[in-house]
């Protein structure tokens, strides 16, 4: 985990983002904050790629894709925008190291832990394949070792299975040593592809090398495709595994629910890792405690009812009242995900009191008693209360005809937060007050304002409702997270959800209304209640 540069942005989307986790030749994947506080890993593709329409191509795919594969092993996609300039993915954020990391840091991981480590896997293969994915860079990097099991992330080459080959030809894209020898001949790929990946993942985390490794990148793509694998220290049980992933031929390979069979049932634990491992996770979490509390605060917006002061030493301007309710028919309810809680309303700002002159409080600075002192300072304190009221009075009155109009100051304040045009202007349409104050209006509310709701309901939000009562079922909180991202009802009912996500029940019913797969995909990326009200955006 590294600090980010000076020349980094502080937000992407609606994401803060505090360090960079790790770096690749094709992106880089930071550490983000929500509006709700959670932790996300947000990937950027690099600046050099943006304009390679082949690559944009491949990296919207793997966002549409990415969205579908869900499971125990992988990592929920959150939010993605791979149509803004610079495109990104937010997926949850995976607490502990990599196996790479935590090899070199460790050692090899015992026969129990390598056949966990096993198992996880090819349950994992098994969602990405099922949606139609074929990860194509399976390699301890991508491994994240978690308390309650492993996760595969990062789908950055990947593509789907049943589409065109849009890397370029005779492009060689993988990780050397950790592919497949027809990755390593740039040959069609099928999923066995990545079942080899996982057989050499496995000697790595049993030995300490890859099965191929050379002196050299053409050695060792020389050993891929020609040499026996080096399987020496490798467990028995896990060496039985390890030979049938290794196979030469795609079609000799077993596949990820034929490995699940050969593994059999593991006992449960708490602790499928050795203590190395939990160490490395205990030093992670550290690590971002430093990083956050390093970050600075984000300015804190109130609304007490009058003009509104945007306490940002940036930009401190007074923003003009609501202006009287305009009519207009609401537009109809568009039910969708609860948004994060936030904050009850903070009490008034004071005004700026003025800093009397050095000459003449001069009496007061001398202790004297007189009291000459408190009455300077009770007069600029009533000054100061009559500039801000006339301030106040010349914003009202609506200033020059060149000034921005309320609807133009808002969606440029929302935009200033990071968020599209598109979403600002679908919450001002939707916000009554008519005020930015920091977070998106989805819905249209005619009854309350932004903090009545706010300051009615203090409990816990329904995200977590749903999991704590998922929990207190005896699933896992990764089990529960991932059922709540693909559950529409947004209710627990005692069983995971394992039917169509949000994302196959949007397109499925845009595609009834008649509009292409391509139109429904785009507009679910840039709907902000990801729910069909039959009107692409």
């Amino acid at each position: 985990m590294q600090p980010l540069s000076p020349t980094d942005p502080d937000r992407i989307g609606p994401y803060r983002v505090f360090a960079e986790l790790g770096r690749g030749a094709m992106g880089r994947v930071l550490l983000g904050a929500g509006p709700d506080g959670r932790l996300v890993a947000v990937k950027t593709i690099r600046e050099w790629l943006v304009e390679d329409e082949e690559f944009l191509a491949r990296f919207r795919e793997e966002v549409r894709k990415s969205t579908q594969v869900s499971g125990l092993y992988t990592a929920a996609v959150i939010k993605a925008r791979p149509h803004d300039p610079v495109p990104w993915l937010a997926s949850e954020f995976l607490r502990g190291p990599t196996l790479d990391a935590a090899v070199k840091a460790g050692g090899p991981l015992p026969e129990e832990s390598a056949l966990r480590l096993a198992a996880g896997l090819a349950a994992a293969l098994e969602s990405i394949h099922a949606a139609g994915v074929i990860h194509r860079d399976l390699k301890p990097g991508n491994v994240i070792l978690e308390a309650n099991g492993p996760r595969v992330i990062d789908f950055g080459i990947a593509r789907a299975a049943e589409g065109s080959d849009l890397t370029r030809t005779g492009a060689l894209i993988g990780t050397p040593g950790f592919m497949s020898p027809e990755q390593t001949r740039s040959q069609p790929l099928t999923p066995a592809s990545d079942v080899f990946s996982l057989g050499s993942v496995l000697v790595l985390a049993c030995t300490g090398a890859g099965p191929f490794t050379g002196s050299s990148t053409l050695d060792t793509m020389n050993n891929v495709v020609r040499a026996e694998p080096d399987l020496d220290g490798v467990p028995v049980r896990v060496r039985s595994l390890v030979e049938r992933c290794l196979a030469a031929e795609p079609a000799d390979r077993p596949s990820p629910a034929e490995l699940l069979a050969l593994i059999g049932p593991l006992p449960p634990t708490s602790r499928p890792w050795p203590d190395p491992v939990a160490a490395l996770e205990g030093e992670q979490r550290l690590a971002i405690a430093r990083f956050l509390d390093e970050a600075e605060e984000e300015p804190t917006r109130v609304d007490f009812g009058g003009p509104t002061l945007v306490t940002d030493p940036n930009r401190p301007t007074w923003v003009q009242s609501p202006p009287p309710e305009p009519e207009r028919t609401p537009p109809p309810p568009r039910p969708g995900p609860p948004s994060p809680p936030q904050p009850g309303p903070a009490s008034p700002p004071r005004p700026p009191v003025s800093t009397p002159n050095p000459a003449a409080g001069a009496g007061s600075a001398g202790g004297s008693g007189d009291g000459s002192g408190a009455g300077i300072g009770a007069a600029f304190f009533v000054v100061a209360l009559i500039i801000a009221a006339l301030v106040w009075y010349e914003n009202r009155g609506g200033g020059d005809d060149d000034e921005p109009s309320d609807r133009e100051a808002y969606v440029e304040d929302c935009r200033d937060d990071g968020y599209s045009a598109s979403d600002c202007e679908t919450s001002w349409s939707n916000d009554p007050s008519f005020t930015w104050t920091g977070e998106l209006h989805t819905e249209w509310d005619e009854e309350t304002t932004p903090w009545e709701e706010e300051t009615t309901d203090s409990g816990p939000s329904q995200s977590e409702v749903y999991i704590a009562e998922c929990e207190a079922d005896g699933y896992s909180q990764s089990e529960c997270e991932t059922s709540w991202y693909n559950d529409p009802s947004y209710t627990w009912t005692g069983q995971l959800y394992e039917g169509q996500s949000q994302y196959e029940v949007y397109v499925e019913e845009c595609v009834a209304d008649g509009y292409s797969e391509a139109d429904c995909d785009a507009s679910w990326y840039e709907d902000p209640s990801y729910t069909w009200t039959g009107v692409l955006h």
